[in-house]
């Protein structure tokens, strides 16, 4: 099978992005972080507790975790020179009656010296968020933020649920989708095929004519659809690289 200089530098970009991306990909989901503010933190051990760091909208970020007694966390947040903020969590405290009929721990949340959250609270709930009289208070944790004048951080507000959550050890997360990277091979794999076979591929089409041939222009066609196919594949790969999983 003769293959033209655009055929073979076409399947070798095929095969050079699957090497990249695959390399990418396993280097990316072998360094998980911890998702803030649609960013990655890294996850660095020290004496007496974690801090998670990195950047979120171009900001320096540190969280820093410590713990002083056996009930106690305290998490300071430091986004960049503007906002500092230490929450301190005091868990378990008195257990609550519920309004559902069950009974949960409770616990108190201050920021800065203030109360922010006093109630019950159920960890395996993200809106287990109970008040101090059992009533449900899933609002607790929520967070509305509004950007104004460009500052992505101008309606950032630290709340209950963040001093919780990494109070509590947050879940990790790497960057690179594995399902978005698996669509992004079967379609190299489909191309590649259609680069190799495209011929074969033309008289299956045209069974019907007698010794069928691709034309000049049909060529001409089916290159022009291989490099948009090709354009459309590094996309597909860029975004299955990016995606948080």
């Amino acid at each position: 099978m003769e293959l033209t200089r655009f055929q073979k530098n076409l399947l070798a970009a095929l095969a050079g992005m699957l090497v990249f991306f695959g390399v990418l990909l396993a280097v990316f989901r072998t360094r998980p972080g911890v998702l803030f503010e649609e960013s990655l933190l890294k996850i660095t051990e020290e004496d007496g507790g974690t801090v998670y760091s990195g950047k979120a909208h171009g900001t320096a970020v540190s969280i820093a975790v410590t713990f002083p007694t056996d009930f106690e966390t305290d998490v300071a947040f430091t986004i960049g020179t503007d906002i500092h903020d230490v929450c301190e969590v005091f868990y378990p405290t008195q257990p609550i009656e519920t309004e559902r009929g069950y009974t949960v721990n409770g616990i108190r949340i201050t920021k800065n010296g203030e109360v922010l959250f006093e109630g019950g609270y159920d960890p395996g709930n993200s809106f287990g968020w109970f008040s101090k009289s059992g009533e449900w208070d899933p609002s607790a944790s929520l967070q509305i933020q509004g950007y104004t004048g460009g500052d992505p951080w101008s309606g950032y507000e630290t709340t209950a649920g963040d001093a919780v959550r990494f109070a509590f050890g947050p879940e990790t997360a790497a960057r690179g989708d594995p399902a978005l990277f698996g669509m992004a091979v079967f379609l190299s794999v489909l191309l590649a095929l259609e680069v190799l076979f495209h011929k074969t591929l033309f008289r299956w089409r045209h069974w019907g004519a007698r010794d069928p041939e691709p034309t000049e222009g049909w060529l001409l066609l089916e290159q022009i659809g291989w490099a948009v196919m090709t354009a459309v594949i590094i996309v597909v790969y860029i975004v299955a690289m990016t995606e948080i999983y």
